[in-house]
């Protein structure tokens, strides 16, 4: 069977059941509202918004293009997928795509199945509120309604992942370990430059008073996002690892840690599932997807402190997630770089996730 059939026929079958999961539309309910982005930052939320539907649509074509070059035999990604993705997830981002594009990305969504879904929903609520309140002009005690956040993404133990920060080292030692990175290194390095985006959105509110001043830290942060798609030199280039909030938005966890901790186990947890749909050798998909999902979301397995996952993200260095939002780095601040840092930092023992099938 040719590529181009089985991706039609991927493409029929994706919008109503894809890997035997059931799809289900999932409400967010009042976090996530925006209210005070909405009102004084509309361009930040609108940006935000396409970064979504970017991933999204990603996330569909990924799934297909899994499914392709699993059933081809090889491990070998269909040639021009990675170009083309990227050409179309610049354009969403730019205000440019399709108007299908809302569909496709939720569509996406669901490909992961109706629990992961609805994690990956609320978690993007969650980060949404968090800029919200910190761009809340009204809002005197910023600590204490963040916290508040906290306790209401808690309220719904579903669909929350644990605020206590999971060890680093699941990215590189699970059964799929690296398989979206290798594959696709440009589309999860433009991945990155949005966690980079959502992260860096926030020192604007954490740093700077409202204002004039404010106002252009917030345009020189999207200026900074939208030329690190320029395929130029570093730091106008994508990201070369995970952006994290220790090495982004350090005010932010100065006014809560465990938002933050939730923000960068949500940034693993996709990275993770990207692996899973990228991969030439899971054996099952939704299995693999719900082993993940309970991983991220068990507060006991695999995690650490908070010293310890502040230490490991600066040790991937904070020019290779992708720079300072407001001040411009053009050399890295290690002698190393951040992969190698990852590893010489000694770490533990190798770890898995529990129940993840292994590949074939």
């Amino acid at each position: 069977m040719s590529v181009q059939i089985l991706r039609l026929i991927l493409l029929l079958v994706m919008p109503a059941f894809l890997f035997g999961f059931k799809l289900e539309a999932q409400h967010v309910g009042e976090l996530g509202s925006a209210s005070a982005l909405r009102e004084h930052y509309p361009e930040v939320l609108e940006t935000l918004r396409r970064l979504d539907q970017a991933h999204g649509v990603l996330l569909y074509e990924l799934a297909i293009e899994g499914g392709i070059v699993r059933s081809s035999g090889t491990d070998l990604p269909t040639f021009g997928f990675e170009f083309d993705m990227i050409d179309r997830m610049t354009s969403v981002v730019q205000g440019e795509g399709e108007p299908e594009d809302g569909e496709i990305a939720e569509a996406g969504l669901d490909a992961l199945g109706s629990r992961a879904a609805e994690v990956v929903r609320w978690g993007r609520a969650f980060q949404r509120e968090v800029i919200s309140i910190l761009a809340d002009h009204s809002v005197m005690h910023r600590s204490a309604h963040l916290e508040d956040a906290v306790a209401l993404y808690h309220s719904r133990p579903g669909a929350a992942l644990t605020s206590a920060p999971k060890n680093m080292d699941i990215l590189y030692d699970h059964a799929f370990a690296l398989d979206f990175r290798t594959g696709y290194a440009d589309l999860d390095g433009f991945i990155w430059a949005g966690h980079w985006f959502r992260l860096a959105a926030t020192e604007p509110f954490t740093d700077i008073d409202p204002g004039v001043e404010r106002k252009e830290g917030i345009d020189t942060v999207t200026n900074r996002y939208f030329s690190k798609l320029t395929y130029g030199e570093p730091p106008e280039f994508f990201p070369s690892e995970i952006p994290l909030a220790p090495a982004i938005a350090p005010g932010l966890i100065w006014l809560s840690p465990q938002a933050a901790m939730i923000w960068d186990n949500l940034s693993m947890y996709l990275e993770v599932l990207a692996d899973v749909l990228a991969s030439p050798d899971v054996p099952d998909v939704p299995g693999a997807i719900e082993a993940i999902t309970d991983f991220f979301m068990d507060p006991e397995l695999a995690v650490t402190d908070q010293d310890e996952w502040e230490i490991m993200a600066l040790r991937h260095g904070i020019f290779f997630q992708g720079g300072y939002p407001l001040s411009v780095m053009t050399q890295s601040e290690l002698n190393v770089d951040g992969h190698a840092a990852h590893f010489s930092s000694g770490g533990g023992p190798g770890l898995t996730i529990p129940g993840m099938p292994r590949g074939r």
